[in-house]
């Protein structure tokens, strides 16, 4: 500058150079060594003089702006330095200004922008004011940068107030409020918490821990969060009111990475926790209920899709929990229920009708049980199915009587009929071999008793709640049911076996099976004539009872029947389900062998 100012033609203004008055070479000496922005106004005209620390200031008006007027160079923003200038020309008066916003013309577009600077009176050795000495610079980047801090603060102070969530921070170590949004007074039910400090303004939560709880996190620079936290606030009629809280401490540290603070967010979730401490009351409740009885409670989507099984379902079925899920409940299903089970279940959902059915069940034990499954649907507001709920309940049991029921009735009236055919087929045999009418009436009274014992052996199976305490002797047993249909018992039968005690059911179930073969034996078998003969022998081998029931013919030949009678079928069911064996029948054209078991503890019940 000193050079542009040495090379500039003064002619026009201040004069030559060697003419300059003393004040404004002293001036000038002091402004160009100056290594702060530094001009010079001089004489009448204000003529410009500056430093190069001064020179960006006018940007692209230097080095134009070299030796003109003030009013010149500064025409864009005169209305606010030319009354500063002329107070100092005028009075001597300086003037000092910080951020003064000035209106500057760059690259010809009026630009935002602010100053720091001060205006000095110049004065000749006659003290007369001659110019003025102009220090400054720009602060626009610092006055934006504050302006965007300002409007940050502002922002977030919105954003804090409007924010749901109660907000405050906390100012060093005796936690002083610095900050608080509406939300956290209307938590904690106080106004008046800025300055003051948590202990001060919530004395109620320093025996709830929470004072020793900021200490810690203060002191640690570790943030703690809770989840559904009880506390108690005083309300503004001096009782406590508790709140659950969901909170963060957050430890705010200053540049140095000391602790400084702590920022706290809270939203209160009394309302959710109570709901939701109900809801799990209520399902607590709804799982003790439905866990606490024997039947079996299942629930289903409104698709069929199975979720929900009650403990009693795992226990009866012993399956593990989720193993029955979704359509997976049909494999504990017996296989020959699972095609009209499935297909009146796929009929409830698309009809919406009650589902009702009975099928067998896989129980734990491996057995197969009968149950009878009921579901009803529940609809919402329009009809629409949401989901199903249903229930199994073992009927086994009263299954098994039913049937046992039926069966005895069938029996019953099998009996009654083979009643009358056994008594007029002991007639016909007395008659045959009595040489008078008192031999014959003497051996059909002892066959009629031997009967009527035989009959009563079975009472129990015919007669509810009817019991035999004493055991019977297995002989004994066979002797008594087949006397009723021998004429000579020495010649046509052979028992041999050891001697085995049976049971009251024990010997019920046998009876019924040898009174079946015996009438059998009467009808078709070896009884119908005095060639006719039958061998009976048993044995006990590893706890089970093996017995071979041998008839032998001679006129006409035994021929397999073309299905199972009943009494075939009722010999069968005692054999199995009774006294947990076999009996198979092996027919031959000269009689018929019968190989029957049972289970060596099931003799003595």
């Amino acid at each position: 500058m000193a050079e542009l100012i040495l090379k500039h033609d003064w002619a026009d203004g201040l004069g030559p150079i060697k003419e300059w008055p003393a004040a404004l070479r002293s001036a000038l000496s002091i402004c160009l060594n100056s290594s702060f922005p530094t001009a010079i106004y001089w004489g009448p005209e204000m003529r410009l003089l500056y430093n190069d620390s001064w020179a960006p200031i006018p940007a692209d008006r230097h080095p134009w702006a070299l030796g003109r007027p003030a009013a010149e160079v500064w025409s864009d923003i005169w209305d606010v330095v030319g009354p500063q200038f002329h107070q100092v020309i005028t009075t001597g008066e300086g003037v000092t200004t910080y951020d003064q916003l000035l209106m500057m013309e760059r690259n010809g577009v009026p630009t935002e922008g602010y100053w720091n600077y001060s205006l000095s009176s110049i004065r000749d050795e006659h003290g007369n004011i001659v110019g003025i000495f102009n220090q400054g610079n720009e602060t626009t980047a610092a006055v934006l940068a504050r302006r965007q801090t300002q409007e940050e603060i502002a922002r977030l102070g919105r954003l804090f107030a409007q924010a749901p969530a109660a907000i405050a921070i906390l100012e060093g170590p005796s936690h002083t409020f610095k900050l608080v949004n509406p939300a956290y007074e209307d938590l904690v039910q106080r106004s008046n918490l800025l300055g003051r400090s948590v202990e001060e303004a919530l004395p109620e939560v320093k025996d709830q821990g929470f004072i020793h709880l900021l200490d810690t996190v203060y002191a640690t620079n570790e943030p703690f969060q809770g989840k559904a936290v009880p506390v108690e606030f005083v309300r503004p009629d001096g009782k406590l009111q508790g709140r659950y809280v969901d909170f963060v401490f957050q430890p705010i540290t200053d540049t140095a990475g000391q602790p400084a603070g702590i920022f706290i967010q809270a939203s209160d979730v009394t309302e959710a926790t109570t709901a939701m401490a109900a809801l799990r009351e209520s399902e607590q409740r709804f799982e003790a209920i439905v866990n606490s009885i024997d039947q079996m409670i299942w629930s289903t989507r409104q698709d069929g899709y199975h979720d929900y099984f009650n403990q009693r379902w795992y226990e009866y079925t012993g399956v593990s929990e989720g193993f029955t899920d979704g359509s997976d409940w049909e494999n504990v299903f017996h296989p020959d229920d699972r095609a009209e089970t499935w297909a009146k279940w796929q009929h409830s959902l698309e009809t919406g009708e009650p589902y009702h059915v009975e099928y067998r069940l896989l129980h734990r034990s491996g057995v197969y049980r009968w149950v009878i499954g009921r579901a009803q649907c529940v609809r919402d507001e329009n009809g629409e199915i949401t989901r199903w709920y249903g229930t199994c309940t073992d009927i086994h049991d009263l299954k098994v009587a039913e049937e046992a029921r039926q069966l005895l009735l069938r029996e019953l009236n099998h009996r009654v009929k083979n009643l009358f055919a056994i008594t007029a087929g002991m007639i016909n045999m007395t008659a045959r071999s009595s040489t008078s009418v008192a031999v014959m009436a003497h051996s059909l009274h002892g066959r009629l008793q031997a009967l009527a014992k035989a009959h009563h052996l079975i009472q129990p199976a015919i007669v509810a709640g009817s019991s035999i305490a004493e055991t019977v002797a297995f002989h004994t047993l066979l002797e008594e049911i087949l006397s009723p249909h021998l004429a000579d018992r020495d010649r046509q039968v052979t028992l041999k076996g050891p001697e085995i005690s049976l049971g009251p059911h024990a010997s019920t179930s046998f009876a019924l099976i040898f009174h079946e073969l015996a009438t059998n034996a009467a009808k078709y078998g070896p009884f119908r004539d005095a060639d006719g003969r039958l061998d009976v022998r048993w044995r006990m081998d590893k706890d089970a009872l093996h017995l071979e029931w041998q008839e032998d013919v001679t006129r006409p030949e035994i021929k397999a029947p073309s299905q199972e009678g009943f009494g075939s079928k009722l010999a069968r069911t005692s054999a199995i389900h009774h006294l947990g064996g076999s009996i198979d029948f092996e027919w031959l054209p000269g009689g018929v062998t019968i190989a029957l078991t049972a289970a060596g503890d099931r003799l003595a019940k």
